[in-house]
């Protein structure tokens, strides 16, 4: 993964529990490194490691963790300079889900040993969709359900995610169903 991912993680424990705490997670993890290049691509082992040392520190389970992580992604990378692409899918909730594809072509430019997820939605006549998350990674299921709750919140909706498959030998990715329990209110068209 690229040192981006681990660079968030590391903000997210510093800002919630402080630099002695990464300092411990990084030492439970066995890194000697406390910080990472953002551009540069480390072992997806490292990123696990750090992930389970933070299950230790603050005793909740790995779903938890992963999902409020995913939540805090979506801010992190949104103020990092691919925050533009993020917005450039559009100001709803389902525009940036169906956007997240091009944004990590776009990224790619940059990050060419960048193995992203893929995103793909069916969207459905009653307002809600299944999203089908490709990744050659395991485990992440949770860190999505916080990504998406992420996004929704990042354009003023509510959601509802619920996992109706996970990867296994009988399917190749993890599925979602996302209910939209309210949507952003839109821009007036009085011009009042």
């Amino acid at each position: 993964m690229y040192g981006m991912l681990n660079e968030g993680i590391r903000s997210f424990v510093t800002e919630n529990h402080g630099p002695e705490a990464w300092q411990s997670i990084c030492e439970t993890a066995g890194l000697d490194q406390l910080e990472f290049e953002r551009m540069s691509s480390y072992d997806d082992a490292i990123t696990y490691k750090l992930i389970d040392a933070i299950c230790g520190f603050t005793g909740l389970p790995l779903a938890d963790v992963m999902a409020i992580f995913g939540r805090y992604w979506v801010d992190f990378a949104g103020a990092s300079h691919f925050g533009n692409l993020m917005r450039l899918a559009g100001n709803s909730f389902i525009e940036q889900l169906k956007g997240l594809d091009d944004m990590h072509d776009r990224i790619l430019l940059t990050m060419p040993h960048l193995k992203p997820p893929s995103f793909e939605v069916e969207q459905r006549d009653d307002g809600s969709c299944i999203l089908h998350y490709y990744s050659e990674r395991e485990g992440l299921a949770p860190m999505v359900i916080g990504l998406l709750h992420g996004l929704a919140s990042e354009t003023g909706e509510h959601i509802e995610v619920s996992q109706v498959a996970a990867k296994s030998e009988q399917c190749d990715h993890d599925i979602f169903e996302v209910r939209i329990l309210d949507k952003a209110p839109q821009p007036s068209s009085t011009g009042a």
